[in-house]
């Protein structure tokens, strides 16, 4: 896990003044993401590329593995974030052809399946990753993203000169990109989401989107989307049964992510998800099944908190005889603390406070000297955990379909996990309207968000926000509309702030549940096995969930990681002391896209509007200073 820098000249030129000028460039890139890699930092420079690199070493901790890393001939440079699982498997393979490795590093496995199969390369691999390719004797750069953008890949082309890094901060500087890119900060405050679309909150500055190769050769910038998720993508094994293939595959996804040259370790809530990888870590070590004899866990403590899972997570432990726990408290006052480094720090604004919490306990991490943990994202995206938002898409389908059991789903979603029929049905209408229609009703009419924007401002970008998905009498929806929250909202915010919320204490994150067999198990099972009589993650429960106490495998409430913001804001009058400085400073009133007095209000009477994004406001405010931006 590390932090790539670099930029390439398309002209394919460098005269010596240049070539002193990319250096520094790159090296004051560096220098801004040194957090991503503390422990070793490069550059290499050769007509017509700059390269720049930070080490945060995982994998063969020895000076051989650092990069910018050569092949061995020479004619090939690599810059790699990231972690290759099956890089043991992929090396033998290409040692059975005839190729000499000289680390027991993942990034010369990538280099060398390069050579040997082009850029046809990236499906052989499982894992996450940013990497950059210069291949000199065909003078071809090959920039790839991995499968669901775990890793981050930014760039902006400028005057034949292509710019890229792994962090939003490295480009605004060295480029000198002060203004907001207006319609990413419309769609932030009204409706909360980054759309998942190549653009940034930056003018001009994209990404490179997830399962994507960025190619220059002949001439010529093009783009190549190698995978996509879809429906029924996953070869079963027929000699199995479907729950034994799940619990297979999701041992082999959680055994990959303890492969490591260092300590790892899991976080770990009152939840489902991380506590399935807590037992079965637990399992695998009881069977001698990994190196690790003990795995520290660490929980995130919310004293007085009512969604606090800290107790449930007490108990779950007792059932684990080679995992400790570590409770982080966390409180109002160590959220104030450094508040402005942390939101420049995301790069972006973020989309929930619990991105701040999250930071906090990275550093609590940090401060234990651990460089990995295990989560459990990606489990509620592709296996329906989120079932107050798809309940009206599943419902729907029911009662579409002429095997549905529509009035069954609709008792048990009312009667047993406590929704309102009244929530139920809004939740069907609402499935019907497309989502940008939908968003822009819930940000008038619910959150009353739209009221604090200046009108202009919501007409001039209001039909940015497209959308994939539609509603179909067809029916199929609920599998739609999870593929199209995986590929273009809701997952995509959650790893770009876990990422460089985790990478700004210098930890790696890995997410067995984003193994993209996983993934692709999903979708290719019937939905019954996700989500059934009101219970989700059916599969999961009926195999991992065996293991576990009822209270875990049994509990209907899906809470998520909530944090208590407007309680802060309500109770502690030091915390809301330092907000009120922001929202009176002369830069929040003096924003033209906003109403601030309208906004101030709101924040006097936080029990009034309890569905107002407070949150947001404060963070675009404070990230666009923090960034300079000069068009708000």
């Amino acid at each position: 896990m590390c932090g790539i820098t670099g930029l390439i000249s398309l002209s394919n030129s460098i005269d010596f003044q240049t070539r002193e000028d990319f250096k520094s460039t790159v090296s004051e890139m560096n220098d801004l993401i040194a957090h991503r890699g503390p422990d070793s930092d490069g550059i290499y420079i050769k007509n017509p590329i700059c390269f720049g690199f930070r080490r945060l070493s995982i994998l063969d901790l020895s000076d051989d593995a650092n990069q910018p890393m050569l092949s061995n001939n020479g004619d090939i440079v690599i810059i790699f974030n990231g972690e290759i699982y099956n890089y043991i498997e992929l090396k033998s393979e290409l040692i059975s052809k005839g190729y000499v490795f000289k680390t027991k590093s993942d990034t010369e496995v990538i280099i060398n399946s390069y050579i040997e199969y082009g850029f046809n390369c990236v499906d052989k691999f499982n894992g996450m990753w940013a990497f950059a390719i210069y291949d000199f004797s065909k003078k071809v750069l090959f920039c790839s993203r991995d499968r669901f953008g775990v890793k981050p890949f930014y760039y902006y082309l400028n005057n034949d000169i292509l710019y890229f890094s792994s962090e939003l901060k490295s480009l605004h500087q060295a480029c000198g990109l002060t203004r907001a890119n207006l319609s990413k900060v419309y769609e932030y405050l009204a409706y909360g989401y980054r759309i998942n679309d190549g653009e940034t909150f930056l003018e001009n500055c994209s990404e490179l989107l997830p399962g994507t190769n960025m190619i220059y050769e002949n001439n010529q910038l093009r783009f190549h989307k190698y995978w996509e998720l879809g429906m029924n993508n996953y070869k079963h094994n027929d000699s199995m049964s479907i729950h034994d293939e799940y619990s297979q595959l999701f041992e082999s996804a959680v055994r990959l992510r303890y492969r490591s040259d260092v300590p790892v370790g899991i976080l770990l809530s009152g939840g489902f998800d991380s506590s399935s990888i807590a037992k079965v870590t637990d399992n695998l070590i009881e069977k001698g099944d990994l190196e690790q004899n003990e795995i520290h866990a660490f929980i995130a403590s919310f004293p007085n908190f009512k969604d606090d899972e800290t107790e449930i997570a007490r108990e779950f432990i007792k059932t684990c005889k080679h995992i400790r726990l570590h409770e982080m408290v966390i409180d109002s006052k160590n959220i104030a603390d450094d508040f402005e480094e942390t939101i420049y720090g995301l790069d972006h604004p973020v989309s929930s406070f619990a991105t701040i919490a999250h930071n906090n306990i990275m550093k609590k991490c940090n401060e234990r000297g651990i460089k990995v943990v295990l989560n459990g994202q990606g489990s509620d995206e592709a296996y329906a955990g989120y079932v107050r938002y798809i309940s009206g898409v599943h419902l729907l389908d029911q009662l579409l379909s002429r095997k549905g059991n529509f009035f069954s789903e609709f008792h048990h979603l009312n009667s047993l996990n406590k929704y309102s029929k009244s929530h139920l049905l809004s939740q069907m209408f609402k499935s019907t309207l497309s989502l940008p229609f939908s968003s822009y009703l819930r940000a008038k009419y619910m959150e009353k968000s739209l009221s604090c924007l200046n009108s202009e401002f919501v007409k001039s970008n209001y039909n940015h926000y497209k959308s994939d998905w539609k509603f179909s009498l067809k029916g199929d929806n609920l599998n739609r509309y999870l593929l199209n929250h995986i590929t273009h909202k809701t997952l995509n915010n959650i790893l770009q702030y876990e990422d460089v919320s985790s990478m700004m204490e210098s930890i790696e994150i890995r997410s067995p549940f984003m193994d993209y067999r996983l993934m692709e198990f999903a979708f290719s099972i019937p939905n019954k096995l996700r989500f059934n009589k009101g219970i989700t993650k059916v599969i999961q429960r009926e195999t991992i969930g065996k293991m576990l106490p009822d209270s875990i495998t049994h509990n209907r409430k899906k809470i998520g990681f909530n944090t208590p913001f407007t309680e802060y804001l309500s109770g502690d009058p030091a915390f809301k002391s330092y907000i009120f400085d922001i929202i009176n400073s002369k830069s929040f009133s003096s924003k033209k896209i906003w109403d601030a007095g309208k906004i101030i209000k709101k924040f006097e009477n936080p029990e009034k509007y309890p569905e107002f994004p407070f949150w947001r406001f404060i963070n675009l405010e404070v990230w666009s200073k923090g960034y300079n931006i000069s068009n708000l």
